[in-house]
């Protein structure tokens, strides 16, 4: 039902004030500020993300950068972020998790009001099959939450990923629980059987 209603747009200038906001509610900084993240952005008090950091972290560059990211829409209102890279782009970090070959998503829903309602399963599954597997041209793809954040381990199985392994990540906090959605393993599952493209 709602997944009918979301989309998928590219993130813009115009759209950096709302990331600002999202990175500074508590439940969104529990996962993703300064306090919960060797990269993390956003929190309370000192720790609040400013415009001038989400523009360097999420404003245009001379270069492009490995991440896509995307705004979430649900009724062509703006709810979340969500984004893709290639992990071969991080060496390290696709090391430490064991997925050279894996495109890898992340995303937050900035709304509180629209978490717990199974909102974050169709975002991951449309955004999965609709956008990284066409753009990646890669056959699997991974979501790597805190071993701690369960709700979006159950968002992501509910999605069509499942368990792989849990893996140290250099200054993080505590292991992320790495989760694949493999194009191999389709066949398994008819329900997403015809989500992969056969070359």
């Amino acid at each position: 039902m709602l997944g009918t209603a979301l989309a998928f747009r590219p993130l813009t200038t115009d759209d950096l004030p709302f990331l600002v906001g999202w990175f500074n509610r508590p439940h969104v900084y529990e996962w993703w500020g300064r306090r919960a993240a060797p990269d993390g952005i956003g929190g309370a008090g000192d720790d609040a993300a400013t415009l001038e950091e989400v523009e360097a972290d999420y404003g245009e560059t001379d270069e492009p950068r490995p991440e896509r990211h995307f705004v979430i829409e649900l009724d062509r209102r703006a709810i979340g972020l969500i984004q893709w890279y290639r992990v071969d782009a991080y060496p390290q970090y696709a090391s430490e998790i064991e997925e050279p070959d894996a495109a890898a998503i992340d995303l937050l829903i900035g709304e509180k009001e629209l978490t717990g309602h199974g909102l974050g399963v169709d975002v991951i599954r449309r955004f999965t099959t609709e956008i990284v597997l066409p753009d990646s041209g890669l056959r699997r793809v991974v979501g790597a939450p805190d071993v701690r954040n369960q709700r979006s381990i159950r968002a992501f199985e509910k999605a069509g990923f499942r368990w792989v392994r849990d893996a140290e990540v250099e200054d993080a906090p505590a292991p992320e629980h790495v989760m694949a959605f493999d194009c191999s393993e389709m066949e398994e599952s008819p329900s997403l059987s015809n989500v992969c493209s056969v070359d």
